[in-house]
């Protein structure tokens, strides 16, 4: 688990969002997410963050409209490793 964070939300929104659980995802994803466009946070760690396999993560970022190819070397460096240490996606 991670630390506690309260925001408030207009009810408006929270009704579009569904509830609280789907509001709280939501907030988690996007905040992750803009850190990833902004350079804040690799690839890697906002997937590891998102708890989904960096494998998955290019479909996130489409969805979303960010560039997975839009690194810094360092970031580019901690993304290669980790997708090297994790096993490749089975097919279906």
């Amino acid at each position: 688990m991670g630390q506690p964070l309260t925001i408030d939300l207009p009810t408006g929104l929270l009704q579009v969002l569904g509830s609280e659980d789907e509001a709280r995802q939501e907030a988690k994803t996007a905040l992750i997410l803009d850190l990833v466009r902004r350079g804040k946070l690799s690839r890697a760690r906002a997937a590891e963050f998102l708890q989904i396999p960096l494998w998955e993560f290019p479909a996130l970022l489409a969805q979303y409209r960010i560039p997975w190819f839009d690194y810094s070397p360092e970031m580019l460096r901690e993304d290669l490793s980790t997708l090297a240490a994790q096993p490749p996606p089975t097919s279906a």
